[in-house]
């Protein structure tokens, strides 16, 4: 009797199988990398209102304590936006003391500029009787400009626009190209706060931003 032994014969892939594989694995890759991107933006958005927030409260801490500019001790701080210049935003001293940003009179301390994937989006002026003065147009008062300014002994924020100088809170809206949102408010009363939908977090003194 004649016993024959069986061969076994290993199978590979063929090439319709490695296209589909490649395919998934491609597939796969560009949701990963979408994803990685819009949550590196989410962090940058936030990042650039904590920023905002923060500028704030220095203004109030140098407003407060008086720092000194040129040797004068009687000069108040603030931040300074502008309709049509969404990429940046001034911290400024109010050397002439009259409580707004006056290009020719007042001294820019710092400049901030914004990268290409955000913007100031909108801010707003809020009377307390709740009726917003808004920069883009949403409103039946628009603004042109919004200060936020402190001075000595008072903690309290000055806010005003070219409108008026009445104002009990402001906000501004930073964004970014892929139509995320967060929102810096900022009270008559010093406080500070970054929110994002139904978010709302509160810029303590010498928070640093996360």
């Amino acid at each position: 009797m004649v016993q024959r032994n069986a061969v076994k014969v290993l199978r590979g892939f063929s090439l319709m199988e490695l296209l589909v594989v490649i395919g998934i694995f491609s597939t796969i890759s560009v949701v990963i990398l979408a994803n990685h991107s819009k949550f590196n933006s989410s962090v940058l958005l936030g990042n650039l209102a904590y920023s905002i927030a923060v500028s704030v409260r220095e203004a109030q801490v140098y407003g407060v304590s008086v720092q000194q500019y040129n040797s004068s001790f009687k000069s108040g701080y603030g931040v300074h936006v502008e309709a049509g210049n969404g990429a940046e935003y001034i911290f400024f001293a109010d050397t002439n003391g009259n409580k707004t940003y006056d290009k020719d009179a007042d001294a820019i301390v710092k400049r901030y500029t914004l990268n290409a994937q955000h913007s100031i989006v909108k801010f707003c002026g809020i009377k307390s009787t709740g009726v917003e003065e808004c920069s883009d147009g949403s409103t039946t008062i628009g603004i042109d400009n919004l200060d936020i300014v402190f001075f000595r002994p008072d903690p309290d924020a000055y806010i005003s626009s070219d409108r008026t100088d009445m104002y009990s809170s402001a906000k501004i809206a930073v964004g970014s190209t892929a139509g995320e949102m967060r929102t810096v408010s900022v009270a008559s009363t010093g406080q500070i706060a970054v929110s994002s939908g139904n978010t709302f977090v509160p810029v303590e003194p010498g928070e640093p931003s996360p």
